[in-house]
């Protein structure tokens, strides 16, 4: 069962629009701020709220670009026909996989512990015979790698906002305490 036109998902091209999150409250409604410390007290209200939005749309527009992927790959899978089967493993090969794993380990810990996982490099073309199944994984790494990069970097720039929002708050504070001192008692 082929999808139409209008059930194909678009290629993911730009994560621009998720920054677009429906306001909390009606902002012609509400009462305006009374001085500069109660707005900034309220944009900070509103940054953790717009931060988890944000996340929420990346998140699907990352599940919407994977569910693309894998279709086009059903489509052009059905279109080919079934792939080659590999040859499976020479029997030495599985006798010494299967040695390796019967082996005693190091009795380390240290052996168990992945601290580094390699990035894959999207800079080097999928070689030409590989399968489609496996230029699909290939396709969806590079596409959750891309994703991981996006919503880090998303966190660190609202962080960096916060951050920004919480020094003013604290300057303006400071400045209307010492407002109402005398300057001997500043």
């Amino acid at each position: 069962m082929e999808p139409n036109a209008s059930e194909r998902i678009p290629q993911l091209k730009n994560i621009a629009p998720a920054i677009f999150v429906p306001l909390q409250d009606d902002i012609f409604l509400a009462e305006p701020p009374r001085d500069r410390a109660e707005r900034l007290k309220r944009i900070l209200e509103t940054i953790d709220y717009q931060r988890e939005g944000v996340k929420e749309n990346l998140l699907y527009m990352f599940e919407r670009e994977k569910k693309r992927v894998v279709q086009q790959a059903a489509e052009l899978e059905q279109a080919q026909g079934p792939s080659a089967i590999k040859p499976s493993l020479a029997p030495a090969e599985v006798d010494e996989i299967i040695a390796n794993m019967e082996a005693p380990g190091s009795g380390r810990i240290e052996d168990y512990m992945i601290r580094d996982v390699p990035r894959l490099d999207s800079s080097k073309p999928v070689a030409p015979n590989t399968s489609l199944r496996d230029k699909t994984v290939t396709e969806l790494l590079a596409m959750i790698e891309a994703a991981v990069a996006d919503l880090e970097g998303f966190e660190r720039h609202m962080a960096g906002i916060k951050n920004w929002y919480l020094a003013c708050l604290e300057q303006e504070m400071a400045r209307l305490d010492q407002a109402g001192k005398r300057p001997e008692e500043r």
